[in-house]
């Protein structure tokens, strides 16, 4: 057990959909977001004519491609500029702000933004969703997940080390793990997202919890921005920051990948699958830095490395073996704060 980390009892990892660092928070006050920059983006490969980020009109963004080749077109070698003729979609460029958004905002000024946060893969959903359990994605580039998945997700160092965990989600390709699959204990510990909070209120909460879509939203264009971020804060902030897992927890808030949206920030390319672009990432813990804004660079693993650094688990790939651990957000020295309901 990490002497630092061990303060945390409970992690809860909440994976939403689809949005960009800068497409939610791009002009938030102190972080490396659109704001006084002159960003212009072709609007066709090699025209003069160009685009800037503008405020989105409607809560209900567009859905755009976001494959493993668009996102290479949209990077185009790290000058970030193929978004708008790659998405065929001005909407890229769309943002949000603390109008649309209030909720998510106050959370981040209240805890901790983290703004060089990055996908895994620069891709769609799948790879990055078992990156954040597994550190790798086994070469697979897109939403087509073979029915069983054979290298070891995180959850079977959890059960032979006594960790309760447990997935709250309608249905998750983490139930495609052979582990998972061939371990009758492992695959009753997933349940509907609508089932976290009444754990919480009922104390059965497990040690280690991925809730991979609020129970009211999960953000994933078309669908409404403020229907997914209330149900993260109604269903899942608020209901563990009333109760008494609070002062020992930890949430990570994070996105699993960019959908479309476009970013200005280039991503460390560490290999040939990722970084992906950024997401944000909100970290909610009486021991987050208030308001604080998280300039070290994270990835999807980085939150697997928290964990195993907390249980003293083993790296599980090369990718959470070297991955930022966190320790920068936190302060275990100083005083809890107390939760105040957003």
């Amino acid at each position: 057990m990490s002497s630092s980390f061990s303060a945390i009892n409970n992690i809860v990892v909440v994976l939403q959909e689809n949005h960009t660092f800068d497409n939610y928070f791009g002009t938030f006050p102190g972080v490396d977001g659109t704001q006084g920059k002159k960003i212009c983006i072709p609007k066709a490969q090699g025209s003069e004519e160009c685009l800037s980020p503008f405020h989105a009109s409607t809560l209900t963004p567009a859905d755009m491609n976001h494959t493993w080749k668009t996102a290479h077109e949209d990077f185009d070698s790290g000058k970030m500029d193929g978004f708008v003729y790659s998405e065929g979609n001005i909407l890229t460029l769309c943002y949000f702000d603390g109008g649309d958004i209030p909720r998510y905002w106050n959370v981040a000024k209240s805890y901790t933004l983290c703004d060089r946060y990055f996908t895994s893969v620069m891709s769609e959903s799948a790879p990055n969703h078992l990156y954040l359990v597994a550190g790798t994605a086994g070469g697979l580039l897109d939403d087509r997940v073979p029915q069983t998945l054979t290298f070891p997700p995180i959850f079977e160092q959890l059960d032979l080390h006594g960790i309760s965990w447990r997935v709250y989600s309608k249905q998750s390709w983490y139930q495609n793990f052979e582990y998972v699959q061939n371990n009758a204990r492992a695959s009753k510990n997933f349940s509907p997202s609508s089932q976290f909070a009444l754990d919480v209120q009922s104390g059965t909460l497990a040690d280690v919890c991925w809730i991979v879509g609020a129970p009211g939203g999960d953000e994933h264009p078309p669908k409404n921005v403020q229907t997914g971020q209330n149900s993260v804060i109604d269903d899942i902030v608020n209901p563990l920051g009333t109760s008494k897992y609070w002062d020992s927890s930890v949430i990570f808030i994070t996105w699993d990948d960019y959908g479309g949206f476009y970013d200005h920030v280039s991503p460390p390319q560490v290999d040939e699958y990722g970084y992906g672009f950024r997401v944000p990432c909100l970290i909610v813990s009486p021991y987050a830095r208030a308001g604080y804004v998280d300039s070290v660079v994270n990835d999807h693993t980085s939150i697997l490395k928290f964990i195993e650094k907390r249980y003293s688990l083993d790296s599980l790939s090369s990718r959470d073996g070297s991955a930022n651990d966190f320790s920068e957000a936190f302060d275990f020295s100083s005083a809890q704060h107390p939760f105040v309901k957003f």
